[in-house]
């Protein structure tokens, strides 16, 4: 069996060099231009009028064609208003963006998969960029680890990218919902990865192609330059586990995939691996 990865993109984040790399990637050694991610701009104009430095970056959903059952890694960016209007709350004004051509549900039709033909949706971490269209799949198992459950059914006051306003996300799911511990193989080139580190159940998705192992690192590695540097976002839970994880995906994976960056589609123009 041959499996492909297709990258879906369900719209853009702004993201700060201090998101992007721990400490904004500063060091005496490393020279301003080799630490900037990909697309890193300083014109990216806020709702408010001002205007800032950072990256947009994608918010992928990963559909596997070949396995047996219809899979799906995470369900990207919900509403754009909703979700620019729950973050101000919190005084996270970054932009929230959508384009015509960003759409969940065109995304899969291009590959002949409609809503209701998913089978599993592996949700690697609930942060409301990986959670924003689980109510669209109305006949999916949502696979989750048992630690990542508590963050987003009752956010803690200072847990930033969980929403008590999104919880809803994961109540409409609630009645399907698998929850796992550790590493689990879903089918028999699809392995799930438990690392920890950005969030405590946070996990990454080994998958077996034509071109190798690909892992999808979901927000354990967020761009390019966390790989490139071995240098991680300045989001994270547990430091230590973050980039043990680091060295697990460097020891099991032939290709190593980060979650929100613009240079993947310059490595695989058509959005597809294997």
């Amino acid at each position: 069996m041959s499996v492909k990865i297709h990258h879906i993109v369900t719209g853009e984040l702004e993201s700060s060099l201090p998101v992007s790399l721990l400490n904004a990637g500063a060091h005496p050694d490393l020279p301003p231009e080799e630490r900037l991610p990909f697309g890193y701009r300083r014109d990216i104009v806020r709702r408010d009028g001002s205007v800032h430095s950072g990256v947009m970056v994608p918010v992928p959903v990963w559909l596997l064609e070949g396995t047996e059952k219809t899979i799906i890694v995470d369900t990207g960016l919900g509403d754009i208003d909703e979700v620019s209007e729950m973050q101000s709350r919190y005084g996270v004004d970054f932009v929230a963006s959508r384009t015509a051509d960003q759409d969940l549900v065109a995304g899969l039709a291009a590959h002949d998969v409609k809503p209701q033909d998913v089978d599993i949706v592996v949700l690697t971490h609930l942060h409301f960029d990986h959670i924003g269209n689980n109510e669209l799949f109305p006949n999916a198992t949502f696979v989750v680890q048992k630690d990542e459950l508590p963050q987003a059914t009752e956010p803690p006051h200072f847990c930033m990218f969980y929403y008590p306003e999104y919880s809803y996300k994961i109540d409409v799911v609630r009645d399907r919902l698998q929850v796992i511990e550790g590493d689990v193989e879903i089918e028999p080139f699809v392995r799930l990865v438990k690392i920890g580190g950005h969030t405590p159940g946070c996990m990454v998705v080994m998958v077996d192609t034509a071109e190798g192992t690909v892992c999808l690192t979901s927000d354990v590695m967020y761009n390019y330059k966390n790989l490139e540097l071995h240098w991680p976002m300045g989001s994270f839970w547990n430091l230590p586990e973050l980039l043990a994880g680091y060295d697990r995906l460097h020891q099991e994976a032939d290709i190593i995939i980060p979650e929100h960056d613009w240079k993947f589609r310059e490595l695989y123009p058509t959005g597809t691996i294997g």
